[in-house]
């Protein structure tokens, strides 16, 4: 089976002169802005431009060969990765600039994007997605109740790249992976309609919608066939909020439930991605019972529930889940703050993350999760047994 590394080997000598942009190089973008690119790439107020082969370059020495602790997601993107896009001739030309990358804890905002220009196939404007931080995180359960403010910054990066670039007739495309998605197809479906007309498509690869209740049109109504909306086969983040009768591209993964959530485990051809007909039957009933969750709670009891878990999970000072898994006891911490949460909810929630991250994370929760389980069941028992010495009295008293 083949992913986006296979697809640079085979393809990366090639032009887009002479292979025209496919839905596989709009995967290689979207992983590729989980890079750390801060100090190599200029930002908006900075202005230039940087070419993507030398910006690999210096992220690769300052890295000192190994990428790993500059990619900003649970996604696998790696040093061969880099190597790879940066050396390929289909790529390796490109123009990197106006690289944003925010994270501010008080906005619950998490956002980072990058404007990329490809030599015969118009600009890629590449949205981030989640990354490590529980701001981000709170961020993805925001999307339920509020217009977030990650989208709101998207919205007005794409309002700035279109009208930079004056009468251009160059095309524009607009994608990102999970959250990045999300930001990709919101802002350009809320687009002013004389800036929209010039984006080319949209690109939301396992990227989860928008409340109905938030966003009452529906993005492929704005935005129609340019919508382009990619999922795995077993697909949770992609699947939230989505709207009836919307059509999906599946695609092939090896991985195993939701560890196809990472963009680099998703199977490709020469020209495009691996089809398959339909999603995976746990995986459709996984999604009908957090809609199901989700729809039995108004946006205000969202907002509580919301804030409820993650001021839990960012007790004692936490900023990334890396923070809370490293230490036993602060995760014990955050999960005796959950059990104070409503037991469906939790449930819900315990189940989401644990399938939205790394084996490592699971690892810590699930062990943390069951010393909190055996202390609250011994804390209850002897509250059980309080309570009935307390009656034994009582009938004693009262005979």
């Amino acid at each position: 089976m083949a992913n986006m590394h296979d697809y640079l080997r085979w393809r990366g000598d090639l032009t887009f002169g002479e292979r025209p942009f496919n839905d596989v190089d709009n995967l290689v973008l979207s992983a590729f802005v989980y890079l750390d690119l801060s100090g190599i790439v200029p930002t908006e107020d900075q202005g230039g431009s940087i070419g993507l082969r030398e910006a690999c370059h210096k992220l690769l020495a300052k890295a000192g060969g190994d990428v790993a602790p500059y990619v900003r997601s649970f996604a696998k993107v790696d040093t061969s990765f880099t190597e790879l896009v940066g050396e390929s001739q289909r790529f390796g030309d490109a123009r990197l600039s106006a690289y944003a990358d925010v994270v501010d804890k008080k906005r619950a905002l998490q956002f980072a994007a990058l404007r990329i220009g490809l030599p015969q196939a118009g600009t890629y404007v590449a949205f981030r997605g989640t990354d490590t931080t529980l701001a981000g995180w709170r961020e993805n359960f925001m999307i339920s109740f509020r217009v977030t403010a990650a989208q709101q910054e998207a919205l007005e990066y794409l309002r700035r790249t279109i009208e930079c670039m004056g009468e251009s007739e160059e095309c524009i495309r607009v994608g990102g992976h999970s959250k990045g998605g999300n930001l990709a197809e919101y802002a350009a479906a809320r687009c002013p309609e004389f800036l929209r007309e010039r984006i080319t498509q949209v690109y939301s690869n396992d990227g989860p919608g928008t409340a109905l209740e938030v966003l009452k049109q529906s993005p492929r109504v704005t935005l129609g066939s340019r919508l382009r909306l990619i999922v795995p086969s077993f697909s949770v983040i992609g699947m939230l909020f989505a709207r009836k009768n919307e059509r999906r591209t599946i695609v092939a993964s090896p991985a195993s439930g939701i560890e196809q959530h990472d963009i680099t485990t998703w199977q490709v051809l020469r020209d495009g991605v691996l089809e398959v007909r339909e999603l995976q039957p746990d995986c459709i009933a996984l999604n009908e019972a957090i809609a199901s969750w989700a729809s039995g709670i108004p946006l205000a009891e969202r907002e509580r529930i919301t804030n409820e878990i993650f001021d839990a999970l960012q007790a004692g000072g936490a900023t990334t889940f890396e923070q809370i898994t490293s230490a036993p006891d602060k995760l014990q911490r955050v999960l005796r703050a959950l059990s104070e949460t409503d037991e469906r909810t939790r449930s819900i929630f315990l189940e989401f993350v644990q399938r939205a991250a790394s084996s490592e994370v699971n690892a810590a929760l699930n062990a943390a999760a069951k010393s909190v389980e055996d202390a609250g069941r011994r804390l209850r028992g002897n509250k059980a047994k309080s309570s009935g010495d307390i009656q034994v009295r009582r009938d004693k008293i009262s005979g």
